[in-house]
């Protein structure tokens, strides 16, 4: 990784440098150590994202679905106000957004960020 990371930075920090002495301008003292930072920085970022076991998902019933109103579906002018009941999807108004997995090992864990919210058909 950290070999992959070397000739990323090496990459940018001539390309940079080049377009700087081609504009006439020099590159700062500083350029190297700002680019190994933010190289750097991107490697972390992406061990963290490879390394948690949680995903997003999109809730989006499509239209003539079945659904209950509860905490992943909303009706968009009631809210929840009629939770258990089943409703026919006439029109989504909003995607729901959920995170399934803790970020650890456990992947079954469904916890429902923003829920969607849905005409019914009337």
């Amino acid at each position: 990784m950290m070999e992959n990371a070397n000739q990323v930075i090496a990459r940018i920090t001539s390309v940079l440098s080049h377009a700087l002495r081609v504009s006439g301008s020099s590159p700062p003292a500083s350029l190297d150590e700002e680019i190994r930072q933010i190289a750097l920085e991107s490697l972390d970022l992406a061990m963290q994202f490879g390394l948690h076991a949680a995903r997003l998902e999109l809730i989006k019933p499509s239209r003539g679905d079945e659904i209950r109103i509860g905490s992943s579906v909303h009706d968009c002018e009631d809210g929840d106000c009629d939770k258990g009941t089943r409703h026919v999807v006439d029109l989504v108004t909003l995607p729901g957004l959920q995170i399934i997995g803790d970020g650890r090992s456990e992947t079954t864990f469904k916890r429902v960020l923003i829920p969607c919210e849905i005409y019914p058909h009337q």
